[in-house]
Formats: C-alpha cells, sequence, structure tokens
C-alpha cells in the first residue's frame, strides 16, 4: 500500500474534465511557472502557509518554534522561513489559522474511500477523479496503484499534467489513465525556459508519442505579452494538427491571478501578469479553428 502526498481535495469539481468531479491536487512540481496559480504545491515537502491577516499576535508560535522562525516586532509577526524546520509545532498551536500545513499524506486506500463517497455522482453525471498538482507524474506509483482501483470501478481517471517526465512514466500512465490533459505552455524553447524553468523539447515528444495510443486534451494559459502573440497560435496549432484524431481540443484559458495570494502564504515569490484582451482572444480562437482545431 503506497502514499500520496496531497495539497487538497477538490469536490464537485466541474472544469476538470468531464461530468462531475473530484480533484486531487499533489504536492511536488518540477516546473516552476512565473503564473502558476498552485505555487503552494511546488515542493514535495509539506509548506508552512502563513496568512498575517489571521494572526492575533499571541506569541504561541513564537514560544514552541524550536527554529526561532517566528517572532513578533513592534507587533507585527515576523516569519524566517530560512530558520523554518518545517516540523508543523506551530501549526498545531495556532488557534486563528494564520499558519496552516498545506499537505496531507494519504494512504491509496484511505484516498480511495474518500474517493468513492461520490461514486454515485460520477455515474450520473459521466464525472470521475483527476488528479492534478502540482504534477501528479512525480508521484506516479501512488497515481497508477489509486487509479487502478478506481478503474475497477468503473470510475474514469484523467490526469492533468505538463508532461515533463520520462517516456516511460508516461506511457506506464498510459496503461491506467483515461484521459490526459495536457498543459502546453508556448512553442519557443527560450521563452519556455524563462518563464517555467525547464525546457519544452521532452514535453513536446511524449505530446507526440502520448497522442498516437491515448486520448488528451489541451489546456493553454494565455498570458498577455508572454504567449498570446499570433506567430505562438500558429506554430502551437499547426504542432496540434500534427498530432491526430487523439487531440480532442484545447482549451484557452486566461491568465488570473489567484495564485498571489498563495504564493505570499507560502514564501514564493511571485509577479503578477495580465489576461489577454477579448479581441486578442477571439483572434486566437479564430486561429486554431482555421486549423480544424475544436477550441474551447
Amino acid at each position: 500500500m503506497l502514499e500520496l502526498k496531497v495539497n487538497q481535495i477538490q469536490f464537485f469539481s466541474l472544469h476538470d474534465g468531464p461530468g462531475v468531479r473530484t480533484a486531487v491536487f499533489l504536492k511536488g512540481c518540477n516546473l516552476s511557472c512565473a503564473w502558476c496559480h498552485n505555487p503552494e504545491t511546488w515542493k514535495t515537502a509539506h509548506t508552512v502557509m502563513f496568512d498575517a491577516a489571521r494572526c492575533m499576535g499571541c506569541h504561541a508560535c513564537e514560544e514552541i518554534c524550536p527554529g526561532k522562525a517566528h517572532r513578533l516586532k513592534g507587533g507585527v509577526h515576523v516569519y524566517e522561513r530560512e530558520a523554518c524546520m518545517e516540523c508543523g509545532k506551530c501549526v498545531e498551536v495556532c488557534i486563528p489559522g494564520a499558519l496552516k500545513k498545506n499537505e496531507r499524506l494519504y494512504t491509496t486506500e484511505e484516498l480511495y474511500s474518500v474517493l468513492m463517497e461520490d461514486a454515485r455522482l460520477y455515474e450520473l453525471s459521466g464525472g470521475g477523479v483527476t488528479f492534478s498538482g502540482g504534477e501528479p507524474l512525480l508521484q506516479k506509483d501512488g497515481v497508477i496503484e489509486i487509479s487502478r482501483m478506481l478503474r475497477r470501478e468503473r470510475v474514469h481517471v484523467a490526469v492533468e499534467t505538463a508532461l515533463d517526465a520520462p517516456w516511460e512514466t508516461v506511457e506506464r500512465l498510459a496503461q491506467v489513465i483515461d484521459l490526459f490533459l495536457v498543459d502546453c505552455k508556448m512553442m519557443d524553447e527560450k521563452k519556455h525556459m524563462r518563464y517555467t524553468g525547464v525546457s519544452n523539447q521532452r514535453i513536446l515528444e511524449n505530446m507526440k508519442r502520448l497522442s498516437q495510443i491515448k486520448e488528451i486534451e489541451i489546456r493553454i494559459p494565455v498570458i498577455r505579452g508572454v504567449n498570446d502573440d499570433i506567430e505562438n497560435a500558429i506554430h502551437t496549432a499547426e504542432f496540434l494538427r500534427s498530432l491526430g484524431a487523439h487531440m480532442r481540443k484545447i482549451e484557452l484559458l486566461p491568465y488570473h491571478d489567484y495564485g498571489l495570494a498563495k504564493a505570499v502564504q507560502a514564501g514564493v515569490e511571485q509577479k503578477a501578469f495580465e489576461p489577454p484582451s477579448k479581441e486578442q482572444l477571439k483572434l486566437l480562437q479564430g486561429i486554431y479553428r482555421n486549423y480544424g482545431i475544436t477550441v474551447v
């Protein structure tokens, strides 16, 4: 029996695959996208989230912290993350919830029991379970084990991934996953490295190989001044069209700033971007449709 490091479980999700779904957000990611809306999932180890607005100044965390990471100075709570031992003792004594751990370990048996509580809802809506993150492929063994358990009960299983993993990992997942929701950031390798921290060459190669054996849907975050230009859309459309019939559709996802507050709480540096204009988004939709690609 394996364990999975879970950031959160979102019930009644309507945007993570077909039907009504339960989305399981896993910890750990090998990309560091500048606009990430789940930056608290980057570390595989748990992250202490600090919401300064909730702090009552009670000194409880300061008194119990073995690393002396917490101190109140002039009535202001100062959290020195470099000194944090991530033991979680401060979280246990924080009554107002200013300090929280963003990870829980589940055995596959425990998580299976939670997910199957909505089995009837999956059946009625044509929904199921989606593993997201972070990057689910970093916890491939646990995802494979629980996916097998779910599919034995005819629960549809999807995974949202950037596909930045060895092909052997992707191939193993393809044996137990019904649908891959693949993030596609941009085609230019240098820009991809600048904004995500990694090359896109392995990602694109995996997309080619996966589309030959499995249904995939593409998700493109659209950020003004980063990847909303016509040239990138044309190159992306040409590449996606070459994937063939298993590439079912793409979703254009305008940038939102949901990750900014969580980045502050997780101690991650993140700048604000802007969504594309409605006119530019409509123009991009037209480009993809001209290539015969279904766009949402």
